[in-house]
Formats: C-alpha cells, sequence, structure tokens
C-alpha cells in the first residue's frame, strides 16, 4: 500500500522544487556565518566593492589598481548584491546560491530533453545538487559557478534549438556563451563543443540557416566581446595583455601564474569531489546505459566527462573548480543507473558510504586538535548519523531513501562547514579576528598598512582603502603599467625605491595599523620606526602605535 500511494503521488516537478528550496534556504540561512576568506574570494568581493563605491563598471579595481585578470560580469552581479544588500559576506554569496538553484533546474531539464525520462532527470538533479564540487562552487566566491551557469544555459537552449527548431533558442544559445566569455573568457567553450560534437548523430538542428548563423554570431560577438573592445580602444596594449598573458600563457605557461600541475593532477582528487556518488558512477559504467551500443548515455560520458577531462588534464594550469563543468555530465551518467526502482543493495551502499563519511567527522577532532568548536559540533554529524539510519531502515522506498539520504548529507556538509569555517577564522585563511580586534580597539580610522603581501579581505570588511606595501615578495608586486596617472601611489608603496621608502616613513609617523607575516618579520621590522604595540593573530603579526 505504502508503495502504492508513494508512485500515485510520485511528483517530480513537485520534488524538484523542494531538494532546490531546502539546499537554498540552507546555503542563503549559512552564508554570512563566516568572513570573506583570503583567497580569490576576497579578491572578487574588494574589486566588487570597489566597483559599486567608484561607479565605474568598466574597469575593475583592485585596491585602487587595475585589475584586467578576469572579465567583469562576476563583479557587476556582485556588485548588484551590495547595491541591495550592502558590502557583507551574505551579499557576496547571495546571486551564488540563485545560480546554485538555476543549475539545478537546468541539469533537470537537459536530462529530461535528453533522454526523455522524469526520472532520470530527477536523480541528475539529485545527485548534481548534493556532489562536494558543486557545493563549494558556490559557497566561495569566484567566476566558476556563474560560468558554469551560462555553460548549462548554452547546453539546454542548443538542445532546445535542434529539437523544436525556434531560432529563439539559437539566438540563447548565443547570448548564452557570449555572457558566458564575458565571465571566464574561452573557458566557457570546452563543455558546448564537446557535448555538441559528441551528441550531433542524436541531436542536432534540422537546419541552419545563414540568417540564424548571422543574427547568433552578431548577439555572440556583442554579449562576448564588448566589453573588451571598449577597455582595448582605450587602452591599445590590453590587446596583447589578454591574449597572450591571459589565453596562451594560462593554457601552456601556467608557471607565471604558480599553477602549473601535473596532468594527473585532477585524478585523485576527483573521488573525494564526488562523495558519496563516485561508488554510484562508477556501477553505472558498469551496468547502466554505458554497455548499450552507442547509446545517448554512453555519448553524455564521452563528450560531458572524458573529453573535457582530457582537455582539463592537458592544460597546464590546473585548479580544481576549472572541471567543475564536466559533473552536470557526471550527474547524468550516475544517473542511468536509477533508471529502473533502486534496489535495496544500492541503496545500502550508499548508506553506507554516507553513514562512514558522518563517523570520520566525528572522529576528526581526535586527530584534528588544532581546529577549535569541533567538540560541540560532533553532535551535528551524530545526529546526522541518527537520521540517516532511521532513514536507511525504516522508509518504505528505496527511492524516498536514496533521496533523504542525499539530502541530509548536503544539508549536513553546509551547516558543519559553516560552523567550522566560523569557529576556525584564522585557519580556513578568513582575516575577520584581525577586523574586528582593529574595530573594537577604535584603529579602524588611521592608516592601515599591509606589508609584502595583499589583503583584500581586509580592505573589504573594514569596507575602507587599505595601503599595500611591496618590499621584495613577488606576490605582493602589482601591475601598474595601466595606470593613467599616480594617483595609485596613495594606496601602493614600492618599498625597493628611496622614493616610495620616504612615502612609507611619512605615512608611519601617523598614527597607523600594519600587518604583516610573522613569518620573515624581523626583517621587514626594520621599516617601523619607534616603538609599537603588537598582536599575533595566527600567521599574521598587527603592529600599532
Amino acid at each position: 500500500m505504502d508503495h502504492e500511494l508513494y508512485r500515485a503521488t510520485d511528483n517530480y516537478g513537485v520534488r524538484l522544487w523542494m531538494l532546490i528550496g531546502i539546499l537554498s534556504i540552507v546555503m542563503l540561512a549559512t552564508s554570512g556565518l563566516w568572513g570573506v576568506v583570503e583567497t580569490s574570494e576576497a579578491r572578487y568581493a574588494e574589486i566588487s566593492r570597489e566597483m559599486l563605491r567608484s561607479n565605474d563598471w568598466m574597469h575593475p579595481t583592485l585596491l585602487n589598481i587595475h585589475h584586467y585578470h578576469k572579465p567583469p560580469v562576476t563583479y557587476w552581479i556582485t556588485a548588484s548584491a551590495f547595491s541591495i544588500f550592502g558590502v557583507n559576506p551574505f551579499a557576496t554569496r547571495f546571486f551564488l546560491t540563485i545560480a546554485f538553484a538555476i543549475q539545478i533546474l537546468l541539469v533537470y531539464h537537459i536530462t529530461r530533453e535528453m533522454l526523455q525520462n522524469k526520472r532520470i532527470a530527477w536523480y541528475a538533479a539529485l545527485i548534481y545538487a548534493t556532489l562536494p564540487i558543486v557545493m563549494i562552487s558556490v559557497r566561495g566566491l569566484t567566476t566558476d559557478a556563474y560560468v558554469n551557469t551560462f555553460v548549462l544555459l548554452a547546453v539546454y537552449a542548443w538542445i532546445l534549438y535542434c529539437k523544436r527548431g525556434n531560432r529563439r533558442y539559437a539566438f540563447g544559445f548565443a547570448l548564452a556563451m557570449g555572457f558566458g566569455f564575458m565571465t571566464k573568457g574561452p573557458a566557457v567553450i570546452v563543455i558546448p563543443a564537446c557535448v555538441v560534437l559528441s551528441l550531433w548523430t542524436y541531436v542536432r538542428p534540422q537546419r541552419l540557416s545563414p540568417a540564424t548563423i548571422g543574427v547568433s554570431l552578431i548577439l555572440f560577438i556583442i554579449s562576448g566581446f564588448t566589453w573588451f573592445a571598449y577597455v582595448i580602444y582605450e587602452d591599445p596594449q590590453l590587446a596583447d595583455y589578454f591574449f597572450f598573458h591571459h589565453i596562451v600563457d594560462r593554457v601552456s605557461h601556467a608557471e607565471v601564474f604558480s599553477r602549473r600541475e601535473p596532468w594527473y593532477y585532477y585524478l585523485p582528487i576527483v573521488p573525494l569531489i564526488t562523495l558519496p556518488w563516485i561508488v554510484s558512477f562508477v556501477e553505472a559504467l558498469r551496468k547502466g546505459q554505458m554497455h548499450r551500443q552507442d547509446s545517448l548515455g554512453r555519448r553524455v560520458m564521452i563528450g560531458w566527462v572524458v573529453a573535457p577531462f582530457i582537455i582539463y588534464s592537458i592544460a597546464s594550469s590546473k585548479l580544481v573548480l576549472y572541471i567543475l563543468p564536466l559533473f552536470a555530465g557526471f550527474a547524468i551518467v550516475t544517473a542511468t543507473l536509477f533508471e529502473k526502482p533502486v534496489t535495496r543493495k544500492t541503496m545500502l551502499w550508499l548508506y553506507g558510504i554516507i553513514a562512514l563519511l558522518y563517523i570520520l567527522i566525528l572522529i576528526s577532532p581526535a586527530v584534528l586538535r588544532d581546529v577549535d568548536g569541533m567538540r560541540w559540533l560532533s553532535v551535528l554529524p551524530f545526529s546526522f548519523l541518527v537520521l540517516s539510519t532511521v532513514v536507511a531502515f525504516v522508509l518504505p522506498t528505496t527511492d524516498r531513501a536514496v533521496a533523504t539520504l542525499a539530502l541530509l548529507f548536503a544539508v549536513h556538509v553546509n551547516v558543519y562547514a559553516a560552523f567550522v569555517f566560523r569557529s576556525n577564522s584564522l585557519l580556513v585563511n578568513s582575516i575577520t579576528p584581525i577586523t574586528r580586534f582593529i574595530e573594537q580597539h577604535d584603529l579602524d580610522k588611521r592608516n592601515i598598512i599591509v606589508v609584502n603581501t595583499m589583503l583584500p579581505a581586509l580592505s573589504f570588511e573594514l569596507d575602507k582603502d587599505i595601503v599595500s606595501v611591496y618590499a621584495g615578495e613577488e606576490s605582493s608586486k602589482r601591475e601598474t603599467q595601466f595606470e593613467p596617472n599616480r594617483q595609485f601611489k596613495s594606496t601602493f608603496v614600492d618599498a625597493t625605491t628611496r622614493e616610495d621608502t620616504d612615502r612609507l616613513a611619512l605615512m608611519l609617523d601617523e598614527p597607523s595599523v600594519v600587518i604583516m607575516r610573522a613569518k620573515g618579520s624581523g626583517q621587514q621590522q626594520a621599516l617601523l620606526p619607534g616603538v609599537w604595540k603588537q598582536k599575533r593573530f595566527g600567521k599574521w603579526i598587527v603592529y600599532y602605535n
């Protein structure tokens, strides 16, 4: 009777929106629990803050120096969030959560259109939404989550155009590719190109009229290249900078960006960022649609997983989130395993993996002794382990159990990580304790000077300009060739020159706060005249007079 009731009330649309709603609410509720992390997230957040403050949306600046490392769409989206919610960590991650919800919808609809199977589409959305790599991508501000959204939108528009023949979908494909290009440059091309080629015998347009091709190309150029054309027109040397430094060097000479990794870099990472679904993925390859001759699932595997993975592995520049777009394909391939009702054995395998992860988290305080707050947080994995056990052995249907286990796991990951980050700001590279100290001691009105590193998170959290000092550390050197005047000198000091050393001495004669890394601080202290108070925060030392 329970099985019949479950099938009778089965509505994949309702279940999809429940999945999106629950995870989105959890993400929004936890997104402001920790500060902006001093990684690429801090750079994007600070550039967006400066863009909003200056009202200059065409020339991104980082710590008051032009910063053309990435096209501006991510900055535009984030600055818009700041204009609505204020400059804070919640606003930084708000539209990332919206992008996450859109991605889940797109994965569902792409799968349904390709495979004509709502059940597989539902499982593809569920798997995608609960992959650690996907959740990581929307927890920290980078270009990756947004470009992935445009990639999925482009693939969906192309499939609709091929199946329905309405040229508006071709125009949508062109616009999605254009905005994706304006988000992360040529990286947007990899997945759509591989998917279109691999699915060509299954999904291809009935006809491509010259008019449709022409209009689509114009839309792509306008949406993808207008900003590049504008800034290159103003400063022609940016053409060489964009093409050679940020395309050729990233692909073939990643050591320029300190990102050169071996070809096998992603191989040991993939199993970790796809838990708990990696076992189901392998099982789908072994006994799912993959064994069917020339099946659509096999084409998805080749075009959306294997081929892009090879391309990303060949490129010398590698970061974990670079391969994010191929995990929609991973989810679709894995979902083919659930084409038929889930067996109890499959469900118990999933439960066993998730239970093991909860147990590892439970015992982690004994290993990670330097991490604060882990003991009281143990109530979370323990509670979710108990709840998951009840789900696995009490729910009447294995389908419902699988969905609930995966959803509980995703909720736990988000909540647990948020509290760990909040309790261990310095360990996760957040400088929130430093900004609190500065504000609590009324030091925020002084000159804030950072030596031999860049701390955009400090400028962001204090909502104030800071002075960066280059004293020989290569990572703190700035690209100033695009500055139209010497105005940037007010917030950047090259302490390797006599002129700037004298300017720094004048600044330090005034009430100031100086922040530098504890490692090597003895040599850097020579820059500080007189007697200074100091306070250490992990790897940082704060000096104030």
